[in-house]
């Protein structure tokens, strides 16, 4: 079963988390150093890859999801602003994760939130 990483309101707790329906949790963790961490419009998190060791260690949990739970619930419920790719965790291996559309049109306004790496510390904050 494919691995999936959540940064944002999917996470425990979070208002989306009915979207991981009765996936397990395999692990809270980081990602690797290499992604800018991004509030798209100030309503969802986004990662953008910038390069090893050129970005922050974003905080996020790791569901192991069904390809059905992956498909028909939890993709169609991700924002147009994100794509489907694969990331690099903390500990070197890989996992799928919603990251920033490489463009697209109207995009709205990106704020850096990197040095909080954390949805939850942001949204806090604002």
């Amino acid at each position: 079963m494919p691995r999936m990483f959540l940064n944002g309101t999917a996470m425990a707790g979070g208002a989306d988390h009915h979207l991981v329906g009765g996936a397990p949790l395999v692990t809270a963790t980081t990602t690797a150093k290499r992604y800018r961490f991004h509030a798209v419009g100030g309503a969802y998190p986004a990662l953008e890859d910038v390069g090893p060791d050129q970005g922050a260690a974003v905080r996020g949990e790791v569901y192991e999801l069904s390809y059905e739970q992956l498909r028909e619930v939890l993709l169609p419920g991700e924002p147009a602003g994100l794509e489907l790719g694969v990331i690099e965790l903390a500990d070197g291996s890989g996992s799928l994760a919603m990251i920033l559309r490489r463009s697209w049109d109207d995009a709205p306004e990106l704020t850096d939130i990197s040095d909080l790496a954390s949805w939850r510390a942001f949204k806090e904050q604002s």
